[in-house]
């Protein structure tokens, strides 16, 4: 099944993150909130789902108690996306997000 391998992965309480030796980052279980970041709101993926955008990551984050997973790109950009009700994603808003955003640089 599958046939993917990964560098990378992280293991949050409802979802998971990987990277795969190709620097493509997958998602998979619940996407509350878009937390997949596949650019869906489906209610849950049983298989991992590469999220939006053509980015290629060197890691990504979805920590235990995390609904907003980041991650670094190869290019050396922080990406973040799902739950935002607070503004963890640093993109400037509150709005959730289904596809990874950019988070925005002070100046």
């Amino acid at each position: 099944m599958g046939g993917l391998r990964f560098r990378h992965v992280s293991v949050g309480a409802e979802h998971s993150c990987g990277v795969t030796t190709g620097g493509v980052a997958y998602c998979w279980r619940s996407n509350a909130d878009g937390r997949l970041g596949d650019g869906s709101v489906a209610v849950r993926r049983v298989r991992p789902v590469a999220i939006a955008g053509g980015l290629r990551f060197n890691g990504v984050n979805s920590s235990s108690d995390s609904r907003h997973p980041c991650g670094i790109t190869t290019g050396t950009r922080a990406y973040c996306w799902g739950w935002n009700f607070r503004g963890q994603l640093g993109d400037g808003t509150t709005s959730n997000r289904a596809s990874p955003v950019a988070v925005a640089v002070a100046m």
